[in-house]
């Protein structure tokens, strides 16, 4: 009978062998570290692509977030979300956060992440007897208050020698403005997509959409509570990581997002193809959202549309410190 005895080489590789074992299993039964949690309110638009992108593609989850998105209508919307503490973020345009900065100075714009010289615009019907910008005074026009499409009219009128006293403005809800137009109960709207979109197609043949292309610029903005800023920066800095992911993906991939975007949103592919082109899909803090946020808060002062105060210093309420750790050559405005 022969007996086995190891060398001292191969007592060395079992035992090496074992311990190795010992550390993958270990590490397979170890608690997987949970992912953060985070609340954005997201308007339901196009403009909001880079968020649903990074929610469909992982982003978020690969920075270590599990990411719960409310989808409302509108940024005015996301932004009342945002203070009354439902969610963590939220994206809105440059002008709520005009509108928002002379009520309150407890929140914070982190980035911007997409740019549109059309996305809100002016829609008629041939029903009435607007055919030009020229002609808004002295009829009904729908918009919604406190949002772009409120500041937007004003600025297109301001641009055309109209005074914004001569506007007949009506208060009404985006999703309702079609309606409304088409019932007659208004003779214009000034409203952001995907709404004008689904107006022009309801009106058929009948649609009149006002020549307005490059008058005027929006920003779409992630913002938050500063104290949320204060206590959750790496959190918050794992956020913008994943959008810069995202729009990295879109501008290789730009067929996969918009496909995104359209199932998220129900959207017409018609749609999106004819919208795409008007959007600049970039992660930055641009010095063009400090001069619209500043202009359209000389505009709301000097046309009344708010109690009459000292203008805001709209560089209290950017922040890039936050960006800059993601993308470095970003500067504060």
């Amino acid at each position: 009978m022969h007996s086995t005895r190891l060398t001292r080489p191969a007592t060395l590789l079992l035992a090496l062998g074992l311990a190795t074992l010992g550390l993958a299993l270990g590490l397979l039964n170890r608690p997987a570290i949970p992912l953060e949690k985070l609340s954005i309110a997201v308007a339901r638009t196009p403009l909001s692509t880079p968020i649903f992108v990074a929610a469909d593609r992982g982003y978020f989850r690969q920075q270590g977030l599990d990411v719960e998105l409310h989808e409302v209508i509108g940024g005015n919307r996301a932004f009342d979300q945002l203070i009354e503490g439902r969610t963590d973020l939220a994206t809105s345009s440059d002008s709520v956060i005009m509108f928002n900065s002379f009520e309150r100075r407890d929140f914070t714009v982190l980035a911007s992440f997409v740019t549109s010289d059309n996305d809100i615009k002016l829609i008629a019907s041939t029903d009435g007897p607007l055919r030009s910008v020229i002609d808004l005074a002295h009829h009904r026009i729908a918009t919604t208050p406190g949002s772009s499409s409120e500041y937007f009219l004003h600025s297109i009128a301001l641009m055309h020698d109209i005074d914004g006293s001569r506007l007949e403005t009506r208060a009404i809800n985006p999703e309702n403005m079609s309606a409304n137009l088409l019932d007659g109960h208004v003779e214009a709207l000034s409203t952001w997509e995907p709404y004008a979109y689904q107006t022009v197609r309801a009106l058929g043949e009948k649609a009149v959409v006002l020549p307005t292309r490059g008058l005027h610029s929006i920003n779409f903005n992630l913002l938050a509570l500063d104290s949320t800023v204060t206590t959750r920066r790496e959190t918050l800095a794992a956020a913008l990581r994943a959008l810069d992911q995202s729009i990295d993906f879109m501008h290789l991939n730009p067929g996969q997002a918009r496909k995104i975007a359209r199932d998220r949103l129900g959207l017409e592919a018609d749609f999106i193809e004819w919208v795409w082109p008007d959007y600049n899909f970039r992660l930055g803090l641009p010095n063009s959202l400090l001069i619209a946020l500043d202009s359209g808060a000389r505009w709301a002062l000097n046309n009344g549309h708010v109690k009459a105060q000292p203008l805001p210093d709209f560089r209290h309420f950017l922040d890039g410190s936050l960006l800059q750790q993601v993308i470095p050559s970003t500067g504060q405005p």
